[in-house]
């Protein structure tokens, strides 16, 4: 190549390496990224929360999505790993199917192996495919479906299930009827952003656990932090999982956690977002 200063086995050796470089991010954001899944340890701090919860701990699992994409057995590593957190409760805050509700057999056996009490809400995929599979084969596990309900998991703490924000019909009022007063509220709700919702009717929830929008599953670095203080931005993100896309939020007077998800869906890619089991440890304010 006269004039350019670069020979031809330069140049040559140059699209070798562009060529391997983008082969290796590809198999990294498809096989390496969606399979590293990480434990994160959250202390939640909650106004009025009784003496004798300081220190309850609750395990989170979201958007498992079994699928073409998602196995069920990563979502067997995932309850081994929360069995060895040796956690007071699990919740799991829907999308347990990515579009085919005939893999949700596949929740029956790793979902039986859960040790601790374990409550759980519907996706908007978990509707889309059909509520009733899905539901059946939760039904076969201990795993307990709060929809539009709510149980007294531990003395002083709700734990009450919306039905999916989206596309079923949330009922918080209803959810919360039999709620013990004075006892510290969590809320389960699919969608992140339906805590506009709780905080416009005053609802009595201390924290709300939501998942949906997988984080992004693709966030590219940012010089602006954004509203969970990440130095990084999803551009693509599902309906109502714009304004609390990933971690932890103050949304008035509540709390809200939105966790990035076990699987993927509708792509098989993660980039700077990977799949997360959350550990919350709970502290009065």
């Amino acid at each position: 190549m006269p004039g350019t200063g670069l020979t031809r086995r330069r140049f040559l050796q140059l699209i070798a390496f562009t060529a391997s470089t983008g082969a290796a991010g590809f198999a990294y954001v498809r096989t390496v990224e969606p399979d590293w899944v990480e434990l994160v340890p959250v202390t939640l701090r909650l106004p009025g929360l009784a003496e004798p919860l300081s220190g309850l701990r609750i395990a989170q699992l979201s958007d498992i999505h079994l699928s073409q994409f998602t196995s069920q057995a990563r979502l067997l590593d995932a309850v081994t790993r929360v069995n060895r957190l040796q956690p007071d409760l699990v919740v799991l805050t829907g999308d347990f199917v990515g579009r085919d509700a005939a893999y949700a057999t596949g929740l029956i056996d790793p979902l039986r192996r859960l040790e601790a009490p374990a409550f759980a809400v519907y996706g908007n995929h978990d509707l889309w495919s059909d509520r009733a599979t899905v539901g059946a084969a939760l039904a076969e596990t201990p795993v307990r479906l709060l929809v539009n309900e709510s149980v007294e998991a531990a003395a002083g703490l709700t734990i009450a299930g919306i039905d999916d924000a989206w596309s079923g019909d949330p009922r918080p009022e209803a959810a919360l009827r039999d709620a013990p007063a004075g006892n510290t509220n969590l809320l389960l709700c699919h969608e992140p952003d339906y805590i506009e919702n709780i905080q416009a009717i005053g609802a009595p929830i201390a924290l709300q656990l939501s998942g949906h929008s997988h984080g992004g599953q693709v966030r590219l670095p940012s010089i602006r932090p954004d509203g969970a203080g990440m130095l990084s931005r999803a551009h693509i993100l599902p309906h109502m999982a714009h304004l609390y896309p990933i971690g932890l939020y103050r949304v008035g007077s509540h709390q809200l956690y939105t966790n990035r998800g076990l699987g993927v869906w509708p792509l098989p890619y993660r980039f700077n977002c990977r799949p997360e089991i959350t550990i919350f440890t709970l502290r009065p304010s």
